[in-house]
C-alpha cells in the first residue's frame, strides 16, 4: 500500500503543478472567451488536485513515513535530508492549498477582465509565481529526502 501512497502523491502534486501551469499560460495570453474558460477549468483541476495531494499525503506521513521513512533516513547517512528538508516540506506544504484557492479565486472572479487590466494579470503571475516556486521547493525536497532513504537502505 506504501508503494501505491507514494505514486499517488508523486502523480497528484505533479498533476497539480501543470495545471497550475497551464492556468498561468492561458491568463498569459490574455484570455479571453475560451481561453478564460480554460484557466478557469486549469485552475479548479489544479486545486482539486492538490487537496487529493493533501489527503493522500497525510496519510502516507501518518501511516508509513513517520513510523518507518523518518527512522531510517534519521538514522542514515544523510540524516540532514530529514532535519532541514521534511522539516521546511511540512511547513511549506501547508501553505500550498491556501494559494491555489486563491489563484482560483482571481481566475474565476476577474477572468472576465484578464484582457484589459494588465496589473490584475500580474496579480495572478505574482500568486502564480510564489505557487510555482512552491511546488518547486516540494519537488526537490522530495527528492533530497527521497535520496536520503535510498542511501540509508540500500
Amino acid at each position: 500500500m506504501d508503494v501505491v501512497l507514494r505514486g499517488l502523491h508523486t502523480a497528484l502534486g505533479e498533476l497539480a503543478l501543470l495545471f497550475t501551469i497551464w492556468a498561468l499560460v492561458e491568463v498569459a495570453w490574455g484570455a479571453s472567451g475560451r481561453g478564460v474558460l480554460r484557466a478557469k477549468i486549469a485552475s479548479l483541476t489544479g486545486s482539486i488536485l492538490l487537496f487529493g495531494h493533501w489527503l493522500v499525503s497525510g496519510i502516507y506521513y501518518v501511516a508509513y513515513y513517520g513510523p518507518d521513512v523518518k527512522p531510517a533516513i534519521k538514522e542514515g547517512p544523510w540524516p540532514w535530508a530529514h532535519a532541514i528538508f521534511m522539516e521546511s516540506k511540512e511547513h511549506i506544504f501547508l501553505f500550498l492549498p491556501f494559494l491555489s484557492i486563491l489563484l482560483l479565486f482571481l481566475v474565476w472572479k476577474y477572468g472576465d477582465k484578464l484582457r484589459e487590466e494588465r496589473g490584475l494579470r500580474f496579480s495572478i503571475f505574482a500568486v502564480g509565481g510564489v505557487t510555482l516556486f512552491a511546488f518547486v521547493l516540494m519537488i526537490v525536497s522530495g527528492f533530497l529526502i527521497s535520496s536520503g532513504y535510498r542511501v540509508a537502505v540500500p
